[in-house]
């Protein structure tokens, strides 16, 4: 190829200097032109086989897997057309050398580049990470292991192109150690709030919607996030909780409640008789067995305390109502018919209250005992009149 851009007449009568220039700026025009047209013819050759091979498959799938792999399949082309490129036209050992570790990195990297297409198509599932693994996996960590698995595939191709190129990979690596342990000092929280929503998607302990409570917040969930979790407080304030501390803290999820427990106790005044005290406690008992949504096992009411100003009538229960509204709803009608079947016996509810008993100090005062001045003046008076006698 050299000896024919010798011969160029309008080449031969140059310096020897532009000559060179001239040569190697023609060369460089004909390699790339022959790169991109075997590029072209390449491409032209392995597409319709491809789309033929896909087309087995159904059309969307098919479609979308040739739309995956034919920038891959564009460099891959480029890289052997490359390699054809600087046989055919014969340059220097060096430059041949250089250019097809190129073109090996050109491929290699057009592999690599395929696979996270194809992954990103493909993507894992529920279903099909429980077949290929046997374990179950929640719908909301998926766009995370997605996002390690693509990011495991792109760092893995690129350690094979810079080997490919040369570079001391083992030193990369080692250098990308230490920083990556400066990094992760740097960056700890953020390290560990990821790990808290791997902790809260596979553990589970609530979801968006759910009305938690925690020492920190309470209120319902509405979104759970790779880096913390936000709760809408009862007063609507929003609180933003960073993950690691919901995994590391007690969180009470009213939201899983599957019953509610219902007691109170019925304060009655003493003035109650037995026959009162017999005929409450068996209508509250019948009430109870007889209403919808409260388990008959767990019915309590007995008469069970003299208190100091009352009679206690313990009552409780099992509602099988978990939500809030359902369950206070249910407490009103039950407490209005308790009330109705009280007035109706003519009974009344006690309060905390003391008997204070005051006594009048002269009236309980004793008597005093007989005086002895009288007879003392009496016999006196007896000597005087013997005396005169």
């Amino acid at each position: 190829m050299m000896d024919l851009i010798n011969q160029l007449a309008f080449i031969k009568d140059l310096p020897p200097l532009v000559q060179d220039m001239i040569l190697n700026l023609i060369l460089l025009i004909v390699a790339v032109l022959m790169v991109l047209l075997l590029r072209r013819l390449g491409t032209v050759i392995l597409v319709p086989p491809l789309r033929a091979l896909a087309s087995r498959a159904s059309a969307d799938v098919g479609d979308m897997l040739v739309d995956a792999v034919l920038s891959p399949l564009r460099i891959a082309v480029m890289g052997l057309a490359l390699i054809i490129t600087v046989n055919l036209l014969g340059f220097g050992s060096e430059l041949q050398q250089i250019a097809e570790t190129l073109a090996r990195a050109l491929i290699i990297g057009a592999a690599f580049y395929a696979a996270v297409k194809v992954f990103d198509m493909v993507s894992l599932r529920p279903a099909l990470f429980k077949q290929v693994t046997g374990m179950t996996m929640p719908e909301r960590l998926m766009p995370f292991l997605n996002t390690v698995v693509k990011s495991l595939i792109a760092a893995l191709g690129a350690v094979f192109v810079l080997q490919e190129l040369n570079f001391d990979v083992t030193a990369l690596i080692a250098s990308l150690g230490v920083v990556g342990i400066g990094v992760s000092l740097a960056s700890q929280n953020t390290v560990a709030n990821l790990f808290g929503f791997a902790a809260i998607v596979t553990d589970n302990p609530f979801k968006v919607g759910d009305f938690i409570k925690t020492p920190n917040v309470t209120g319902i969930v509405e979104a759970v996030g790779a880096r913390s979790t936000r709760v809408r407080q009862l007063d609507q304030a929003l609180v933003t909780v960073p993950n690691n501390l919901l995994t590391n803290a007690i969180v009470l999820n009213w939201s899983r409640l599957q019953k509610r427990r219902l007691s109170f106790t019925l304060a009655l005044t003493y003035s109650t008789t037995s026959a009162q005290m017999r005929a409450l406690v068996h209508d509250i008992r019948a009430l109870l067995q007889n209403t919808d949504d409260i388990d008959p096992d767990s019915i309590i009411v007995h008469f069970v305390d003299f208190s100091p100003s009352s009679l206690d009538v313990l009552v409780r229960c099992q509602v099988l109502l978990a939500d809030w509204r359902q369950f206070t709803a249910l407490k009103e009608k039950l407490y209005l018919r308790i009330m109705d079947r009280i007035e109706q016996l003519d009974l009344s509810f006690a309060f905390p209250s003391q008997s204070i008993y005051i006594e009048n100090p002269a009236a309980a005062a004793p008597e005093p005992p007989p005086s002895d001045e009288h007879p003392q003046k009496d016999s006196e008076a007896g000597r005087d009149d013997g005396e005169i006698e």
